[in-house]
């Protein structure tokens, strides 16, 4: 007694699995890049930059000029 065995039809996912899941891959990876782009263009880029040309970093950092030093007084008991 031989059993006849039905094969099944073959599903959606049963054809090539391979190039399926490498352009599902590929979509992730690209709305990713996406939304990174976006949030980069909408949060991040429109902050204002600080000045950094050599006149605004010697003003910062060099010496203060005499005007606006005062000299400290002594402590009296």
């Amino acid at each position: 007694m031989d059993a006849m065995v039905r094969r099944r039809a073959p599903r959606w996912r049963d054809r090539r699995p391979l190039p399926r899941l490498a352009l599902e891959l590929t979509g992730i990876v690209v709305i990713k890049l996406a939304v990174l782009m976006l949030i980069w263009y909408v949060a991040i880029r429109p902050l204002p930059r600080a000045d950094t040309s050599p006149d605004a970093v010697g003003k910062l950092l060099g010496p203060a000029s005499s005007a606006t030093v005062t000299p400290a007084r002594e402590h009296q008991p």
